[in-house]
């Protein structure tokens, strides 16, 4: 606990300082107080965060070679069948 007489002694600065000074003090303490609430955010997202959920180029990559994209066969390889668009024929039946 504060003792009385650090208690008086506070006061007193403060009655010496004024309206003005009151205001840019509050001000200063609040932006400390801000940067000091937004730092340990910061912080406790990162302790929280496991490291498996950050991603990153190099896992990005990795991912990508895993997707299972089908390989991109030439339609006009010897055995295969070319594709064709629907005819007109086709289209009045």
């Amino acid at each position: 606990m504060i003792g009385l007489g650090m208690l008086w002694y506070l006061v007193g600065i403060l009655a010496d300082v004024g309206a003005t000074g009151l205001v840019t003090g509050t001000a200063a303490a609040t932006g400390v107080l801000l940067t000091v609430v937004l730092s340990a955010a910061n912080l406790l997202r990162r302790v929280v965060t496991p490291a498996e959920l950050r991603v990153t180029r190099r896992l990005m990559r990795e991912r990508s070679g895993r997707t299972g994209v089908p390989r991109h066969r030439d339609p006009d390889a010897a055995g295969r069948a070319r594709p064709r668009a629907p005819t007109a024929t086709l289209a009045v039946a």
